[in-house]
């Protein structure tokens, strides 16, 4: 599992867990059997990690003691060769670790993975509460047309590299926050800054290299 950076171990102690949904090692272990997971790890670390954090007054958790307890099961879903579980009203957890969307429009329920781990969620989240004066104009948001490319042209800002991973990439200075996010294999990017002017710039900037559209 992702190791998390100060700033985010200090976010959880903020946001507080409730001890309620502690379900102990073997008993979970035990449980997991009834469901169709080839590999245990993942889930466990997860519920061990973060069973009962609160998030905007939600419940993170998959489990709970009282379920296991008696013996009733937890809807889960098959995907692409995996199996997810919901651990809050939007976000799934595939046996792998990495976290899911669910797309629920035109009927087709398909899901579409976000992070590669819960970890790199939380940093993002983490991160976003210390920085909100990022978030000061509307954001403005472009399809990418050169991921590589992109990337490159962002050497003069600095690299989030905790609230980045396979399906995220995040820059900042002191002005503009790029993030960056893949879903399916397509790239976009969403642009917040404190300066409306700065903004416009860089956005004309990447128009003009033929890197956003």
């Amino acid at each position: 599992m992702k190791q998390l950076s100060e700033r985010a171990i200090k976010f959880i102690e903020k946001a507080g867990k409730n001890k309620d949904y502690e379900i102990d090692f073997d008993i979970l272990e035990k449980h997991l059997k009834f469901y169709d997971v080839q590999d245990y790890s993942e889930i466990i670390g997860f519920q061990e990690k973060f069973s009962g954090l609160n998030l905007q007054n939600t419940i993170i958790h998959i489990f709970t003691p009282k379920q296991i307890k008696e013996n009733k099961g937890v809807n889960n879903y098959h995907w692409k060769g995996q199996t997810l579980f919901s651990i809050n009203d939007s976000l799934y957890i595939a046996e792998n670790g990495e976290i899911a969307i669910r797309d629920c429009g035109c009927d087709s329920y398909d899901f579409y993975f976000y992070y590669e781990n819960f970890e790199t969620f939380i940093e993002q989240q983490a991160f976003f509460e210390d920085h909100q004066y990022y978030k000061n104009l509307p954001v403005f948001g472009y399809e990418i047309t050169d991921i590589k490319a992109f990337s490159k042209c962002m050497d003069d800002y600095d690299f989030l590299d905790e609230c980045s991973d396979k399906y995220n990439l995040m820059w900042k200075n002191e002005v503009n926050l790029i993030h960056v996010t893949k879903c399916l294999s397509e790239w976009s990017v969403c642009i917040d800054s404190t300066s409306e002017k700065q903004r416009h710039c860089i956005i004309r900037n990447l128009k003009e290299k033929h890197l956003i559209q």
